[in-house]
């Protein structure tokens, strides 16, 4: 197996994943119905097999089905067919109704990008780069940004966040929380 590391320690997250992650992911959430999984990111654990976390846009497959963002944990054995351990749902979480989230859109708006910037210009140590986003109307406009954060260091290791911001009626935008995945 042609994947980096050593036995028992995760690998950094990959936003362009392996050959065999990509395998691992269509063994097995590439055949789940109901649900269909986009992979954005693995990272993977030597073991007694592998041990892969993906994170993955995940669309409802029905007549107006939800978008959201799950991180998954499956594991390959040496031999046999891989077994899905958990699947949780990442950030925000859309629900129906008025003050609810919206679903997830993996295109962001000229609209987003521009809170975004507004809310992370004076942001220092790292940098983010927006790969999806969900919106939240209250008194203004709640964001729920999924970044790919680089920390500011030579040779920086990319991985995946939540940014967590509030547009009010007035006033800037701010970040209210970051959140690790």
């Amino acid at each position: 197996m042609s994947e980096k590391g050593m036995v028992g320690a995760w690998n950094h997250w990959d936003f362009t994943p392996s050959k065999e992650a990509k395998a691992a992911f269509e063994q097995s959430l590439g055949k789940l119905l109901g649900v269909k999984y986009t992979l954005v990111a693995s990272k993977s654990q030597l073991v007694n097999g592998t041990n892969y976390a993906f994170l993955c846009e995940a669309e409802v497959v029905a007549p107006a089905g939800a978008d959201y963002i799950v991180e998954a944990q499956v594991y390959v054995p040496l031999k046999g067919n891989a077994v899905i351990h958990q699947i949780k749902t990442v950030g925000a979480k859309p629900g129906p109704g008025f003050g609810s989230w919206g679903n997830w859109d993996f295109t962001v708006s000229r609209r987003a990008m521009n809170v975004f910037k507004l809310a992370t210009k004076d942001f220092f140590g790292a940098s983010y780069k927006p790969l999806a986003n969900a919106t939240q109307l209250v008194a203004g406009m709640n964001y729920c940004f999924l970044c790919e954060m680089s920390p500011a260091i030579w040779h920086p290791t990319p991985s995946p966040v939540v940014v967590w911001i509030s547009a009010p009626l007035q006033g800037n935008p701010h970040i209210t929380g970051i959140t690790s995945i």
